[in-house]
């Protein structure tokens, strides 16, 4: 049986301002994820007040740069570039204020590395002056000592020490019947910026129970985030609340369809902030959105999923960067001084923005994963027009700052266990991932060959280990085991829980009996040959 497989458009490198559908090309691209450009001056209505909401998430505890290393078409040696770190992050965030004057800065979860980085992390944030913060899965799903007990103690212990409020908003302790009460934590904030009232939740995500280990849980119960959600904005509302922000570590896939249709990697589509049918409403977030009563909440700062979000749905806007303080989002609001409320029309959403080191010549970006384009050429980078400049200094507040952590995106990953061990037959392994909950799913052949089908028309075929892509002259064949693919037979694949939760097709299969659960283990990097995909192509 052949599966057609459409070929990645080849386009020439070009240049484009930054609006939402010039940034959709498959070669070349100009500014990407960088704002080098001063920002126009325009004229605002002396009635309306701009307050910018700015958001990180996924940061892991990530405070050193990543050094990441890429090739191209342009060079024969490999070639790398720093992304990140807080030495650079505190110089973008100080322009940031300094050009608008009035921001919110927020994060949305996933804040801890392990169970000793309780310090480093409050220092960071604290460092950065962050207005809240809120806790992600990896932060409950992190092992807990012992001595500690259980991730309340840890997260109580993280609260105590540190001067950012940590927001948790719908999570009882059982023995009170309470909301928790620890020293640092909130249920909301209420922070005036510009004589305009933010008010500030952070929701443990509703399926947070079915992805964490029960002993880390213990003695918690978490809040129906919609019923939470009502009642906590309604109150903000009532204490003078204008514009509403709610921290939630959940995502929503607004960038896959989009990517499928245009035949583009996921990392350069969804800026469409206003076309909501391409976000995927069947996942948490989604739902949650969908149900939220229009005008509510503004802005919904999300993660997780580790990809760019940038739109609007029923009316409330949902935003989130790329993981380990790569990047961050921002959005700006006009309020009106007499009815107190946002302006819609004149809200202008931003993409995500990297904490560039330096800018590729031909790019004015630090965006490494176009292979089109030649890397070798660098400028000084600059964010709102103004010079991006490493503070090394800092190296005696955070030690290790200077030494980078390096990222290899001429590797794939594997695991750290045999996939013989794991009776599998192939993994995929999203270059997002990290330590997860992983899964072996049996699936029909003729499921698989959709997911690989569409897998590769976005580039990402390389995630599959071993892969079972094999170009002979110009045709493409699916070898699974070393035997011919086979659309009749059930094949095990292994894949994390994220990846699971993206595709409809494997979703399905989550409640197979089949499948087994293996939590929390760790993906490591391996060489191997990419497979080249230019070609068009047919599987046999």
């Amino acid at each position: 049986m052949k599966l057609l497989l459409t070929c990645l458009l080849i386009i020439s490198a070009c240049s484009f301002k930054k609006t939402p559908l010039e940034n959709q090309t498959l070669k070349g691209h100009q500014e990407l994820y960088s704002e080098p450009e001063a920002p126009k001056v325009t004229e605002t209505n002396p009635q309306e007040k701009r307050i910018v909401i700015a958001s990180t998430n996924d940061i892991h505890g990530n405070y050193r740069p990543e050094l990441v290393v890429f090739k191209d078409e342009h060079q024969n040696e490999l070639q790398n570039i720093r992304v990140g770190g807080v030495d650079v992050m505190k110089n973008y965030f100080s322009i940031l204020r300094e050009e608008y004057k009035n921001v919110v800065l927020v994060d949305s979860g996933d804040l801890l590395s392990d169970a000793n980085s309780g310090k480093a992390v409050n220092d960071f944030y604290s460092f950065l002056n962050y207005d809240a913060m809120t806790i992600g899965l990896r932060d409950f799903n992190i092992k807990v000592p012992e001595s500690v007990g259980s991730s309340a103690n840890l997260f109580k212990n993280f609260a105590k020490a540190g001067k950012v409020p940590l927001l948790v908003s719908n999570l009882y302790e059982l023995k009170t019947a309470r909301f928790v009460e620890w020293e640092g934590t909130k249920p909301y904030i209420i922070k005036e910026v510009n004589g305009v009232k933010v008010g500030i939740l952070g929701l443990i995500p509703d399926d947070i129970v079915g992805q964490t280990p029960v002993n880390n849980r213990v003695g918690l119960f978490v809040e129906n985030m919609l019923q939470s959600t009502l009642r906590h904005a309604r109150l903000l509302r009532s204490l003078g609340a204008e514009v509403i922000v709610v921290l939630t570590h959940q995502g929503i896939d607004c960038s896959s369809e989009l990517a499928h249709k245009s035949k583009l990697p996921l990392m350069k589509v969804n800026f469409e902030p206003e076309r909501t049918e391409i976000c995927n409403l069947k996942e948490g977030l989604g739902q949650y959105l969908e149900r939220l009563p229009p005008n509510l909440v503004d802005v919904v700062i999300g993660g997780r999923n580790h990809l760019k979000m940038a739109n609007f749905v029923n009316g409330t806007l949902v935003m989130g960067g790329f993981p380990d303080g790569k990047s961050f989002n921002y959005v700006e609001f006009f309020i009106d001084s007499k009815t107190k409320k946002v302006v819609p029309e004149k809200t202008i959403v931003h993409q995500p923005v990297m904490f560039c080191h330096e800018f590729f010549k031909e790019t004015k970006d630090c965006f490494a994963e176009d292979p089109s384009v030649d890397h070798k050429l660098r400028i000084p980078a600059t964010f709102l027009g103004k010079p991006i400049e490493r503070d090394l200094s800092l190296e005696k507040k955070f030690p290790g700052l200077t030494q980078d952590k390096t990222v290899n995106h001429t590797h794939t990953k594997d695991l750290s266990r045999s996939l013989v061990d794991f009776k599998a037959d192939i993994s995929f392994v999203p270059n997002s991932s990290g330590e997860t909950q992983l899964f072996i799913l049996p699936i029909e052949g003729r499921y698989l060959a959709k997911i690989l089908d569409e897998d590769f028309n976005q580039n990402k075929k390389d995630n599959w280990k071993p892969s079972p892509f094999h170009m002979v002259k110009n045709d493409l064949t699916l070898k699974i085991g070393g035997e011919d693919f086979d659309p009749r037979k059930t094949y095990r694949i292994l894949t994390d829980l994220e990846s699971i939760q993206k595709h409809d097709i494997l979703n399905k299969n989550i409640t197979n009996v089949e499948a087994q659960t293996l939590a929390n283990h760790s993906w490591m990097s391996v060489e191997e040959d990419s497979v080249s995909s230019s070609l068009a192509a047919q599987t046999r």
